[in-house]
């Protein structure tokens, strides 16, 4: 993901069942243009549309991995925001991780996926 341009993250999109994260994406605004991202993993499961307000942004992503066999798959995310927090999503099982915007926001992610999500990470754009 090209993140010249992103000034914030719009919109969410994790499909879920009671035991794992099959699948997310994201949207985001880029020069007033809203975009989203490919979809990582296949959406199975139910979907979950989170929709950020214009005053809201990301701090952190806190989620389980554990093995399956798929491989190291990611099975839980809870989105921790400036004013809320959504999820958990799918289940808090496996080695528990925490990404944290330290002194900034979270303006995207990168993935890596086959049939469920399997790695995750964030940009992060610091405060001015």
């Amino acid at each position: 993901m090209d993140v010249r341009g992103v000034c914030h993250i719009v919109k969410l999109v994790v499909w879920h069942r009671s035991d794992v994260l099959d699948a997310m994406s994201v949207s985001y605004d880029r020069d007033g243009r809203e975009e989203e991202t490919e979809q990582w993993g296949s959406p199975a499961g139910e979907p979950s549309e989170i929709c950020l307000e214009a005053d809201e942004y990301l701090t952190g992503v806190e989620g389980h991995v554990d093995y399956s066999g798929h491989g190291l798959i990611v099975k839980s995310l809870t989105f921790v925001g400036n004013r809320r927090t959504f999820g958990p999503y799918g289940e808090k099982q496996g080695a528990a991780f925490e990404l944290l915007a330290a002194g900034g926001k979270i303006i995207g992610f990168h993935g890596r996926s086959n049939s469920y999500v399997n790695a995750l990470g964030t940009y992060v754009k610091m405060y001015s």
